[in-house]
């Protein structure tokens, strides 16, 4: 019997990349949350984390979600790890105390290798506050919550991720720990 392409099923039995038991991935070599360990493959994760100390569409990298596995923690993003993501994708979503929060970036000019610099406009807002810096080093720097920093207070902040990987209903209902 012929095999039918439907490259969106998750229909190719591998290895998962981080847990190394069985899971399923599409004809791109991307999965949904492996049902051992809640990693989500992606056929560039290799690369991402090399190139760009990220993965898509978990943002943790790879490298590291496989120590955070070993050591029995959950995939946790650090504070750098949400920047290396905002500067690749420019739309990033956390949560802190079950407000969202919004982080994006948007061109100063058409100057794209300025741009990749972290030379661009960083909005960071919720429904309560917003906030804009004219570098990704001064929203690093002096971003915050109620006047606490948001690098000091990463350890608080729930399921920061890519935007468009947030999932339905994630905007109003923070997830689970």
């Amino acid at each position: 019997m012929e095999k039918k392409y439907n490259p969106s099923e998750y229909n190719n039995a591998v290895p998962c990349e981080v847990c190394g038991q069985i899971t399923f991935i599409d004809d791109y070599g991307n999965s949904e949350k492996c049902p051992h360990c809640g990693w989500m493959q992606c056929a560039d994760n290799e690369r991402t984390d090399k190139t760009l100390g990220i993965s898509y569409p978990m943002l943790v990298p790879l490298s590291r979600a496989r120590e955070q596995y070993k050591a029995g923690q959950k995939f946790k993003a650090t504070f750098e790890d949400f920047i290396n993501g905002l500067m690749f994708y420019s739309e990033m979503l956390f949560w802190h105390h079950g407000l969202v929060h919004e982080v994006y970036t948007k061109l100063k000019s058409n100057d794209f290798e300025a741009y990749a610099s972290g030379d661009c406009i960083v909005v960071f807002c919720n429904k309560e506050m917003k906030q804009e810096y004219n570098h990704v080093n001064e929203f690093r720097e002096k971003a915050n919550i109620n006047g606490h920093l948001l690098k000091d207070i990463w350890d608080e902040v729930v399921h920061p991720c890519f935007m468009f990987c947030a999932g339905k209903n994630d905007y109003d209902i923070p997830p689970e720990d």
